[in-house]
Parts: structure tokens; C-alpha cells; sequence
């Protein structure tokens, strides 16, 4: 468990589901800068062109990054000429009340025996793989500082906890995981992600200049606003 009170300090946390050289997913970090209240999300293969921000003005983002997009004006097009693929807005300083404005599901489905990682010294959180007909849940939480460390959002329902960061605005950011039987929500957004690939003409990146080394993942958002929620489903390509 991460846990980190001290402002100057920074909130950094590196999460994977299933353990090498088995199945697995892709390796998410979760951070914020130092002194500063935003929360981001982003996932190793493809740090630097997806980022998802929780900004602390309650403004909330996912899509390419500013750098990236400068480069991508085609995808850009693709897009609808923004670089976010999902905007929503989150409750800030919460007092009694637990938000939750992302989370991040791995169906057991999903997870991949080819992929390989480069060395690194960073440490990362393996979370077991979920039995057949399950999904592995990380969600990322901000609430007042009433809940004690040791009562986190969903304890006495099975979720387990990652980290704790108190910011420097005065909210509490909670990083959680849990295993849940897999609903019939996730297989439509998987059912409906297929479709809209098979009718939807791909926009190639422009570093990706052949097919000899397809990506073996995709991000999946689907917002619900009436939640203030983005859902982002880790799958695989088939």
C-alpha cells in the first residue's frame, strides 16, 4: 500500500493485472505533480499519446496529449477536431460524500500471454488475474478527509486498497481495486467497441507506418454523465 500525506510529496502508482509471463493486462500509472491537485491516468504502451486528467477545478478529460496531438492532425480530424475523446466534470472538496470520476476495468477475458515489457526498476502493483467471468475494477476516488485511512471507499464490500494521497486542496484521493463477476454492461461496451471498429475507417497514427506489429490493446471510454463517470475498458484486439 502507497500511502502519502506529506504535500511536497509526490502520488505515484504503477498497477498491472495478472503476473508476468501469464496473462496480463496493460501497466497503468496513476500520479499527480508535485504541489498540485490534478490526478492523471495513463497507460504504459501508450504514455505519451493518451493521458486522462482529473483536474482539480473539477474538469475532467481523456484523449491525446497536447504533444502528441500537435503531431496527429489527421486523427485530430478523425476526432472532431478536438484532442479529447471524452470530457466530464467530477464534485470537488466533497466533505461527506465519495466521488468517483474513472475507473478502470479488465475483464479476465481481455488479459494477454504476448506481451512483453522492457525492464524497469519502477515498482508496479500485480493484482491477480480474475477467474473466468470476471473483471478486475480500479477505481480512482476523491472524498473529504473524514474517512480514516483504515475505512477507505468500499472496504466492507471486498475492495482492496492501492494508495492514499491527501492534496494539497484539501481532498483525499483514494486508489482502489476489486474483483467483481463481469456484468452484462462491460460485454455490451466490448459488443458495441467491435462494432464501431468493423464500420469505422482507421486513422493511422503517423508513426505507424506498417502492420507488421499491430498493437495488441485498445482503451475503450464510455462516458455516463448522469454518474460523472468514464469508464475505460482495457481490451484486447482480435
Amino acid at each position: 500500500m502507497k500511502k502519502s500525506k506529506d504535500e511536497s510529496n509526490i502520488f505515484e502508482a504503477r498497477i498491472a493485472i495478472g503476473y508476468p509471463p501469464e496473462p496480463q493486462s496493460g501497466i497503468y500509472r496513476i500520479w499527480n505533480q508535485k504541489g498540485k491537485s490534478n490526478i492523471f491516468a495513463s497507460v504504459r504502451d501508450i504514455a505519451g499519446q493518451i493521458k486522462i486528467s482529473l483536474h482539480e477545478s473539477g474538469e475532467c478529460n481523456a484523449g491525446l496529449t497536447d504533444q502528441f496531438a500537435q503531431k496527429e492532425v489527421d486523427a485530430i480530424g478523425a476526432m472532431g477536431g478536438s484532442r479529447h475523446q471524452s470530457r466530464w466534470i467530477r464534485k470537488t472538496h466533497t466533505g461527506t460524500q465519495v466521488v468517483t470520476p474513472l475507473k478502470i476495468v479488465v475483464p479476465a477475458t481481455e488479459l494477454n500471454k504476448c506481451r512483453k515489457y522492457s525492464v524497469t526498476k519502477k515498482k508496479i502493483t500485480w493484482i491477480s488475474p480474475p477467474e473466468v467471468g470476471h473483471s478486475i475494477i480500479i477505481s480512482c476516488i476523491f472524498s473529504g478527509q473524514y474517512l480514516s485511512d483504515d475505512e477507505w471507499p468500499g472496504r466492507h464490500n471486498g475492495t482492496q486498497l492501492i494508495g492514499i494521497k491527501i492534496l494539497p486542496n484539501g481532498e483525499k484521493f483514494w486508489l482502489i481495486w476489486q474483483n467483481c463477476p463481469t456484468d452484462m454492461l462491460e460485454h455490451k461496451i466490448l459488443s458495441e467497441a467491435d462494432t464501431h471498429m468493423k464500420q469505422q475507417k482507421i486513422v493511422r497514427f503517423s508513426g505507424i507506418t506498417s502492420d507488421d506489429q499491430p498493437p495488441q490493446r485498445r482503451l475503450i471510454f464510455r462516458e455516463f454523465f448522469d454518474n460523472n463517470l468514464l469508464i475505460i475498458l482495457d481490451a484486447l484486439i482480435k
